[in-house]
Order: C-alpha cells, then structure tokens, then sequence
C-alpha cells in the first residue's frame, strides 16, 4: 500500500510540474492541473485508482472551461467570441430592415390617407368633420329616412362619375367572367322582426340580425333618380333597423409607395350605423387595399438608378439576415448538446464514483437561459423574414403582422446584447442587479394588483357613464395608468365634474386615494427595491461573487473552485475535498 501511494504521489507531482501554458496547448482542458495536483497530495487515495484521478482531473478541466466566459476563453487560448462576432453583424444588418420597412410602412400609411380623405370628400356627403385614422372617418349623425336616402344616393351617383369627375388614378373592378363592371353591393341589416307600438307599449321582436344585400346600379342618372331607386330598397319601417353598408370596389395604382408602381384593388365602405338603436345614424367610411398583379407588359423608368437596385437590395439584405441566424442558430443548438452532453458525463461520474445524484443547484449549473433565449429571437427573426418576403413579393398583404414580428426581433436581439455586457464588471452590476430585483418587484405588483383592480373595477361601473376615459375595463386601466404616472391628472378631474353632487365629491375622493397610494406608495416601495438590489449586486461584485458561484458548494468533490464572475479570471484556492474514509 506505501508502494502503491508513493507511486501515485509521484505521479501527480510530475503533473504539477508541467508548464500551464504548454500543456494548455496540448489540452484545452488541463485548466486546474496544479490546483488538482496539490488537492491530490493532501487527499486520501485509499481505495482509489490512477483512472479514477485521471478522470476526475478531466471533468474539472472540462467543467472549468465550460463556465469560462467568452473574454476568458480568449484570454487563456485565444479563442474568439464568435457569438458575439455574429451577434454584432446580425443586429447591424436586422437594423437597417427594420429602418427601410418603416420607411414603406410609413410611406404606405401615409398614401391610404391620401386616398381616404380624397375618395371621402368625392363619396360621402358632408365628408370630414372627425377623422379618426388613415382608414376610417366619422361624420355628423343623420335623424330622418328621407336623409337616409339621400345619403345613399349622393354616394351611388358620385362613385359612377368617379373616373370622370376625378383627378386621381381610378378605375372599376370588373368580373373576371363577364367582364362586366362590378356594381356596388348595398347590404341592409335588422332585426328579425321588430314590431312595436308605442301607444299602447306593446311590442314583438326577434332580436336575432339578419341582413339582406342588393346590387345597385345608377349610371348615367341624376340624383334624384338615383334617390328613388334607393328609396324602393330601403325597408318600410326603420323600427329593428341597426346598419347600412354601400360596399364599391375600385382600381388604383399607387405610383409613391415602392420602388415601382404598385397595383391594387380597393375597397370602400360607406357605413350608416343606428347607433345604440337610438334613431341616430352615424356615417363611417373605411377603405382597404389588396395588391394586385400589374399588367406584365407595363414599363417603368425611375429617375434614379437608385431605385432599380433597391428592390434587388432588399432580397439580398433579407438572404444575409437569414444566413446570419442560421449561423447563430447552430451556434446555440451546438452550445446546448454540449451542454447536455457534459451534464449527462457529471452525473454518470457521480453516480459510478460517489453514488448519488446531482444536486438542484448542481443541475441548474447546467442552464444557460441566454442560449434558449438567443434561439427564440433568431425564431422570431426566420418568421418576420418570411413574412417580409411575402409582403415585398405581393403574396401577402398582412402589413401589421410583419411589422409586429419585425420590432419584437429586434428588440429581442437587442436585448440579447446584455448577454455580452454582463462580461465586463460595470454592466454586469446592472444585469445582475435586474436578476435580483425583478423577483421582489414581481411579488409586490402581484399583491398590489388586487389594491389597483379593485379601484378599476369601481371606477368604471361609477365613472363610465359620465366620461369617456372609463367606458371600459381596458380604457378605465389605461386612464388610471395614467394618472399614477402623472398624465392628465387636471383633464380627468374636470371630465367627472358633473352636476351629481354624489358622483363629483366621490370622484375626488377616489382620485386622491388612489394617486396618494399608488404615485407616493408603490411607485417609491418598487425604486426602493431596485435601489436595495442593485447595492447588493455593487457589494456581490466588489467581493468577487457572481450571479452564481462554481466552487465549493457546487460539485465539491470535483473542488473546482472557478468563480463566473468578472471580477475573478482564475481558480480560486479552497481547502481541499476530504472524503469520508471508509472503513
């Protein structure tokens, strides 16, 4: 036995000797080999073997270099953060798409705005009073059904005399099969049966809606037959009557929008709505656009050359991107199986040598939720570049869609860049003190949650009926949103002043509640908790302790020592592992 010891104190002792760098040249992994060594000489090797040592020392050198950082893989084997690298590129490259779609998005905003309020002026009677957005107009009420008619029929004459009464680009959609023009399509809507009489308080209906549509055709007559023509379609009595919608199909090519001229079909709706069956129609008109193939034989010369690359360009800007997350991608499915694969060699190594298994702080060791997070983005970012190339192709028209996933793939990558920062001391006391604020914070805004619904819920059945700012659960949260932040704190006091003397008095004391608890309360309880967080992050870093520790409470037989922190690039010496002797 004193044979067999003396051999393999030598034996590690000649590996102690060994020059670090030289053997680091040899074996990415012999990282601790002295600190191993002299663990080794002062251990109790009864009943252990060479091979055991041998594999241990292993493991350590290969978990030792697995919780390396990228800036210490480089300083100790010069081996470049190529995620970064790719990560740096990739969010370059996403920036500049994102800056050119909202180029178009704004560009294409701002033309169906044109074309709403120039075919709204041309189409609806009294066009323009509220404008709401680019798509959708709302004017003054109408109270009487010879009005009603009226409208209809102003609108009818108007859009058959649209290609000769307008300076705009406009023509008529026709029937792929009869190449007749498309007549517009007016559709009635009301109730089921409605049969009521208020002298004697007595009525039957249906509420059920059932809508009946007619095509109207009023070329080449005035306005008054064209008047009479609606009339004879508009119901007899307006008693269950509830809308009224005059659907018109046109052609148009937007000569501003692209880098060519792009075909489209529109399709405008002048909508008359009783609203709250109160006898008070509201006029709506909304316009909505499809792209459409051009003819293949229509030209087209830009005065720039700028604009004949442009569109080749982005084709080419959009097969970078994808190539860039495809590489990034690898790159983190590759980092997770490693990953997986050394946590599933620790725990056979426990299980063979020490017979137990890894510990829940041993195993989330192991998780690294930037990777899983970088996969999501990189996702995200394959499925608004798909979109986008659908979009620029004309295959699909969901604008909003493509914008929404485009932002959150930005932001995501973006974000991902905290990943890199938290690398270096000064940013990583911000993300750490994140990671331990946002724990409390969230159990705080949990239990206030119950505090800040209780007052929504009882602001909006009392305030509802009297302003706007409440009508709803969704816009009572946003007002009330706004008030803890200090936004139209005056505007709201002066919306409820209402003749009620209840509902006046109430209201200040509500407000004043509720701003006094949640503005001067919890809003100063959450940067206190950020405020304690981020001394504590200050403190950890100054100390050399990381958001997580590898040494002696994690894997202490392995008695790694290595602190993931920026402050610490080396190992760090601690008492040696004793195993208990066996008898």
């Amino acid at each position: 036995m004193n044979v067999e010891m003396a051999n393999l104190v030598r034996f590690h002792g000649n590996i102690q000797q060994r020059d670090y760098t030289e053997s680091h040249s040899e074996d990415d992994d012999a990282l601790l080999l002295d600190d191993e060594s002299s663990s080794i000489a002062h251990a109790p090797t009864f009943g252990r073997s060479t091979t055991f040592f041998n594999q241990r020392q292993q493991l350590r050198n290969e978990l030792t270099n697995f919780f390396m950082d990228p800036f210490e893989k480089f300083q100790s084997r010069g081996r470049l953060p190529w995620k970064l690298f790719w990560h740096i590129i990739k969010v370059a490259f996403l920036t500049v798409a994102l800056f050119l779609f909202g180029q178009d998005k704004f560009q294409l905003r701002s033309v169906l705005n044109a074309y709403t309020r120039n075919l709204g002026y041309i189409l609806i009677k009294d066009f323009g009073s509220t404008i709401t957005d680019s798509t959708t107009a709302i004017n003054p009420k109408i109270h009487k059904d010879s009005e009603l008619a009226e409208y209809v029929a102003f609108t009818l004459v108007n859009y058959f005399n649209l290609t000769e009464t307008s300076i705009g680009i406009y023509g008529f959609n026709t029937d792929p099969l009869t190449n007749m023009t498309l007549l517009p399509e007016l559709c009635i809507s009301q109730y089921e049966r409605a049969d009521i009489d208020v002298a004697t308080w007595k009525f039957d209906i249906v509420e059920r809606e059932s809508t009946t549509c007619f095509t109207v055709n009023c070329t080449g007559m005035s306005q008054r037959e064209c008047q009479d023509r609606v009339a004879d379609l508009l119901p007899d009595s307006y008693d269950g009557f509830i809308s009224l919608n005059v659907t018109m199909r046109i052609r148009s090519i937007f000569l501003s929008v692209k880098a060519h001229p792009t075909c489209v079909q529109l399709t405008a709706v002048s909508s008359l709505v009783n609203t709250a069956m109160s006898g008070g129609v509201v006029s709506l008109f909304s316009l909505t656009y499809k792209d459409v193939e051009c003819n293949e034989t229509s030209k087209y010369k830009p005065a720039s050359h700028l604009h004949l690359h442009e569109s080749g360009g982005q084709i080419i800007m959009d097969g970078i991107i994808f190539l860039l997350c495809s590489i990034t991608s690898f790159l983190y499915v590759k980092r997770l199986n490693k990953t997986y694969q050394l946590y599933r060699k620790t725990r056979s190594f426990y299980m063979i040598h020490y017979n137990r298994h890894l510990t829940w702080s041993e195993t989330t060791c192991f998780f690294n939720y930037w990777d899983v997070y970088g996969l999501l983005a990189d996702g995200i970012t394959f499925v608004s570049i798909i979109f986008k190339v659908l979009l620029d192709s004309g295959t699909d028209r969901h604008l909003d869609i493509t914008a929404v996933l485009i932002g959150t793939s930005v932001a995501m990558n973006f974000v991902l860049g905290l990943r890199f920062l938290s690398f270096e001391k000064g940013y990583y006391i911000l993300v750490l003190t994140i990671n331990m604020a946002l724990p409390n914070i969230m159990r705080f805004l949990v239990a206030i949650m119950a505090i800040y619904f209780g007052f929504v819920f009882c602001g909006w059945v009392v305030f509802g009926p009297y302003t706007w700012k409440f009508n709803s659960i969704i816009q009572t949260t946003q007002t009330l949103f706004a008030l803890i932040n200090g936004d139209e704190i005056l505007d709201t006091f002066g919306q409820i002043d209402d003749e009620n003397a209840l509902i006046r008095y109430f209201s200040k004391f509500y407000f004043y509640i509720m701003i006094l608890l949640f503005t001067y309360v919890v809003l100063s309880v959450i940067i206190s908790l950020i405020g304690d967080a981020m001394v504590i992050a200050q403190n950890s870093v100054k100390t050399g302790m990381g958001d997580w520790i590898v040494g002696a409470e994690v894997f202490p037989e392995l008695q790694l020592g290595y602190q993931n922190s920026p402050t610490t690039t080396v190992a760090t010496e601690i008492p040696p592992y004793q195993p208990a002797a066996t008898m």
